[in-house]
């Protein structure tokens, strides 16, 4: 009996050795945020894992992030270059806009500690906005982005 419980042990933690958790920003009905923790095979793309994610709520939560918005990314030293698809997010209003950043870059932040910040390209191009609110040029800091919600300083 002994040995079968110790075998168990053993498998589970090599089972476990093989997955990343992925903390995860979804909304509520009134737009506050919710985190989920995910799990995907260790070794997974963690930057398409969370897109694919997020673009897939789960019931009773809403998520900004349409499929298929990832066109490409890349990391330049402690920054994530994030090349979206402008086809993708085209249709945002304002809220839709706000709130694809923010669940975005916040769950970037959370899974990624050494990346200082974030910069969108659109379809290969950087631009001024994002859709038509939100200002791109400079990029997102974690020193402002890695909390809930965004508040100035």
């Amino acid at each position: 009996m002994r040995k079968n419980m110790v075998f168990f042990m053993l498998m589970l933690l090599s089972l476990s050795s093989l997955a990343t958790q992925l903390v995860l920003f979804y909304l509520d009905e009134q737009f506050r945020p919710v985190v989920v923790r995910e799990e995907i095979q260790r070794g997974s793309d963690v930057v398409k894992a969370i897109f694919d994610k997020l673009s897939s709520p789960p019931i009773g939560l809403k998520s900004f992030v349409p499929k298929d918005s990832l066109r490409a990314y890349f990391f330049v030293e402690r920054y994530l270059v994030i090349d979206l698809k402008r086809t993708a997010l085209a249709t945002f209003d304002f809220t839709q806009e706000r709130f694809f950043v923010h669940q975005l870059l916040r769950t970037i932040f959370e899974n990624f500690p050494g990346i200082d910040a974030i910069y969108f390209l659109l379809d290969g191009s950087r631009g001024d906005v994002l859709v038509n609110m939100v200002d791109v040029r400079f990029g997102f800091a974690r020193h402002f982005w890695a909390r809930w919600p965004v508040e100035g300083e």
